[in-house]
């Protein structure tokens, strides 16, 4: 399969729709103030002409991880995220996250684990969706709190490590979550 083809979870839909938090569900571990980065991550990667305000989150070394596909470094991961979600912008996503769990932790690094639906937009009409489960791999402080500000180099890996359907479009249509 075609990596064109591959609906991601990379957070993307700048002008097509807002990312859509009403049905984000955090458990009792994950910080509150997650939403909120989550949220901007989201909108930054939902830009299909966003580079530095994308990138600005991962480490010098991150990666972003799509179904196997592994970029690792600004110039690999921005060129990964155009393959997903040209610039052109003929093509938007919107990210619906739902369930948020911490997927597992070390004294240097939180990994978050967030459920939800994708929905793919085509100029032109076409709407469809599907669901992911992605992990964000984010790093701490030397006190051990986990850096939650917006484009700081803070992210190690943006995992969509499920997209089902994996194709786009898909045959599920927009809204029947």
């Amino acid at each position: 399969m075609k990596l064109s083809h591959v609906v991601a979870s990379l957070p993307l839909v700048g002008a097509a729709a807002a990312v859509g938090m009403s049905r984000y569900t955090p458990a009792p571990d994950v910080e509150p103030t997650f939403a909120s980065y989550l949220k901007e991550l989201y909108a930054s990667a939902e830009d299909p002409s966003a580079e530095t305000t994308f990138i600005d989150f991962f480490t010098p070394t991150g990666q972003l991880l799509v179904l196997g596909h592994v970029a690792t470094g600004a110039d690999a991961i921005v060129a990964l995220k155009q393959q997903l979600l040209p610039a052109a912008g003929t093509k938007h996503w919107n990210h619906l996250p739902n369930a948020t769990t911490v997927d597992s932790e070390t004294a240097g690094q939180k990994t978050y684990q967030v459920l939800g639906v994708i929905e793919t937009r085509f100029d032109g009409g076409n709407c469809s969706q599907a669901y992911y489960s992605s992990r964000f791999t984010v790093t701490k402080d030397a006190a051990g709190v986990v850096q939650l500000t917006p484009h700081t180099g803070s992210l190690v890996a943006y995992d969509d490590f499920v997209v089902d359907p994996p194709e786009s479009p898909t045959h599920i249509p927009c809204g029947t979550i």
